[in-house]
């Protein structure tokens, strides 16, 4: 934005300069002159259409060669122009554009080195008015000249540094802003996968310790079950999750053998023209119904018999498939309970099965009970 003002200064300071300039060099135009005019004010707008996407090293070499292109023209004004010329051609040219070149030092340079460079300007200034006016005041005239054009430079130097300063805090609290975000997302992570871990201790490990300690003896199941829990403990680990889509077949089989760990009936409604050995679902997706649908389970088997008054319970895990709806439903007909009064740090509930599946893309959990009417928990994954 800095770069475009200066080159829209250039232009403008250009178009004023084109009177004075040719007014001045009538009849002594020459090579000099004109690089000089080409120099002075074509760099300003050079460095406007390029400077907002130039590289540094470059735009600093266009301000600096602008910078010392205005001392060679002032510094040799005098030498070139004599030590008076008609005061009806007002000032000489350079001195009308003599800010250009110092808000491109202002540009690319900082503190004293801007402030110095103004001062010589302004220095130079003086000089060639004094040395260009013949008249019986011209040092007062000079140094009033100088003051001004200094005064008026200044002020424009200002602009841009406290519009370079902005900019440079508005970056540091975009880059603060940044670090932020990428510290929270990285704490979200860590947050995520610990309570990914907790929750495979609290459904893998600690149930299938239980379910081996009330076992008899230790059969398939409980093995099978042992090496899927070491399994995903291992992708944890490796910071490996379920990746890729499977057939929905795949879901009925591991629903299937959930059921049959717990001797539950289990029951498939297939939508018509559905065929799950086609269609496809997020592995993860699989993954998290399947490890919600036991935690559920298991929660009917702790609870849903009750405990002063224990009752037999008939339970069932049904499956419902459409083409971009997945269901799985696990009911009972037990005590129920009521899911508002469930404390949020109950790991089952909160975490293992409503955590699990909104933190699949796509996935819902809801848990319908009441006291004496059963309960139904149903986990859902849409396809988007």
């Amino acid at each position: 934005m800095t770069a475009g003002a200066i080159g829209l200064a250039g232009l403008v300071f250009g178009v004023l300069a084109v009177g004075p300039f040719r007014d001045q060099h009538a009849g002594t135009l020459g090579p000099y002159a004109i690089l000089s005019f080409v120099v002075l004010v074509g760099l300003p707008i050079v460095i406007g259409l390029w400077g907002s996407w130039a590289p540094l090293p470059v735009l600093i070499a266009l301000c600096t060669l602008e910078a010392v292109a205005m001392l060679a023209v002032l510094t040799g004004w005098p030498l070139l122009h004599g030590y008076a010329h008609d005061e009806a051609l007002g000032m000489p040219w350079p001195l009308g554009i003599s800010a250009l070149p110092i808000v491109c030092v202002a540009l690319v340079m900082r503190g004293p080195l801007v402030w110095a460079y103004l001062g010589v300007i302004g220095l130079l200034t003086v000089w060639v008015m004094y040395t260009s006016n013949s008249g019986p005041e011209a040092l007062l005239e000079a140094i009033q000249t100088g003051l001004y054009a200094t005064s008026f430079a200044s002020v424009f130097v200002g602009l841009v540094l406290v519009g370079l300063q902005s900019a440079e805090r508005l970056d540091l609290l975009q880059a603060a802003e940044r670090l932020g975000a990428a510290r929270n997302a990285a704490r979200l992570a860590r947050e995520a996968e610990r309570a990914r871990f907790d929750g495979l201790i609290h459904d893998g490990v600690i149930s299938t310790l239980l379910m081996v300690g009330r076992a008899e003896q230790v059969d398939g199941d409980h093995v099978r079950q042992a090496a899927d829990t070491l399994a995903q403990l291992e992708r944890i680990a490796a910071g490996v999750r379920a990746a890729g889509v499977v057939p929905v077949a795949q879901l009925i089989v591991g629903l299937r053998r959930l059921a049959e760990q717990n001797a539950t009936p289990f029951a498939v409604e297939l939508d018509e023209g559905v065929d799950s050995a086609v269609l496809t679902l997020p592995a993860g997706a699989v993954e998290a119904m399947v490890a919600a649908g036991g935690e559920a389970l298991r929660n009917s088997l702790e609870h849903a018999g009750g405990r002063q008054q224990p009752r037999t319970v008939a339970r069932r895990i049904e499956l419902w498939v459409q083409e971009d709806v997945i269901a799985v439903g696990i009911r009972d007909d037990g005590v129920g309970f009521e899911p508002a009064r469930v404390r949020p740090e109950r790991m089952g509930l909160a975490r293992s099965i409503r955590a699990r599946m909104d933190e699949l893309a796509g996935g819902y959990a809801v848990v319908d009970s009441q006291p004496g009417q059963g309960t139904l928990v149903t986990l859902g994954w849409v396809r988007r």
